[in-house]
């Protein structure tokens, strides 16, 4: 039986009339409602001012938490979608993370030759597999013509709440104090300036410079000293990608595991290979944690090891 069209208006109607008045231009009833944020828009103009303004991709957040009281089937629905989703990207993952650089094969042209410089400067530098998201921001690069290594650094302001900066392209020459010294002026931007306060009133003296241990299985770092250059400071080191140094205010560093730099030479630092591998296992296993206890909130009975069974009233 055909609907007649009046009966189709009604009903549209009193879907918009629920909505209520267009958030954006608050003249026309809203028709549409963000996946993401929710928000209320009447036409795609609207809806192309408010992903601007609020800097929103209009896609659902399918980690966004929700209540148990609000709880839906629908939303059920949307996780084991999600959960099915990982599931085949991490077995994608698998099969495809030593693509570009398999097992005991060569490493591209470019990746070997800084290896190499790294190697004649006594640094030992290793790289994670192309779909590493750590391999994928690496600017770390040779200058074949003058023989300079520019290094990509990551700066961690521990106590600033794990405040991250990046560095490009820092020639290796560089004295560390130099390099960082920018962070501890008066920085233009206002959240920047709140963020490093406490690490401008102490100033350069008054902070440790540490970098991770990479071959160690516990968490432990090196001392850096800021007044010789980058170069010298990574000498003797494993290095995965790019060196993260972690910026320590001096009343903090009990908190931290510091090694003597005596202690390295011990280390055999060219089994990297077994460090990669770590790093790669690890990160696999957490994955399939995660993928488990996901499946257990959603499949088991409390009551019993076995999988729920849906009742369908038969």
């Amino acid at each position: 039986m055909e609907v007649e069209q009046p009966a189709i208006n009604t009903l549209l109607s009193d879907y918009t009339s629920r909505l209520g008045q267009c958030e954006v231009c608050s003249v026309t009833a809203a028709k549409y409602t963000c996946p993401r944020c929710e928000l209320k828009t009447c036409c795609l103009k609207c809806s192309s001012i408010h992903k601007k303004e609020l800097n929103c991709n209009g896609e659902r957040d399918k980690t966004k938490y929700i209540p148990m009281d609000k709880f839906t089937s629908l939303d059920l629905s949307n996780d084991i979608c999600m959960l099915e989703e990982i599931s085949r990207t991490v077995e994608k993952l698998k099969k495809d993370a030593y693509k570009k650089f398999p097992k005991n094969s060569l490493l591209p042209y470019h990746l070997h030759r800084l290896q190499k410089a790294a190697d004649r400067r006594k640094t030992v530098i290793k790289f994670l597999p192309p779909t590493f998201k750590r391999h994928i921001n690496n600017s770390t690069y040779l200058q074949f013509k003058t023989n300079t290594l520019f290094w990509h650094i990551d700066w961690i302001f521990t106590n600033a709440e794990n405040f991250c900066l990046t560095d490009r392209r820092v020639p290796e020459s560089l004295k560390l104090s130099k390099i960082i010294n920018k962070y501890f002026q008066l920085q233009e931007g206002s959240t920047l300036q709140t963020k490093l306060q406490f690490y401008q009133s102490a100033g350069i003296a008054g902070i440790k410079l540490l970098l991770k241990a990479e071959e160690k299985k516990r968490k432990q770092f090196y001392e850096l000293d800021p007044h010789i250059s980058l170069k010298d400071n990574l000498k003797n080191r494993l290095i995965i990608e790019y060196p993260v140094i972690h910026v320590v205010l001096n009343d903090h560093i009990s908190c931290y595991e510091v090694i003597d730099s005596d202690l390295e030479e011990d280390e055999d630092l060219t089994d990297g290979n077994k460090v990669i591998q770590r790093i790669i296992e690890h990160s696999e296993k957490e994955e399939n944690l995660l993928y488990k206890e996901f499946k257990n909130l959603l499949f088991l009975n409390e009551n019993s090891d076995s999988e729920m069974s849906v009742e369908d009233g038969t």
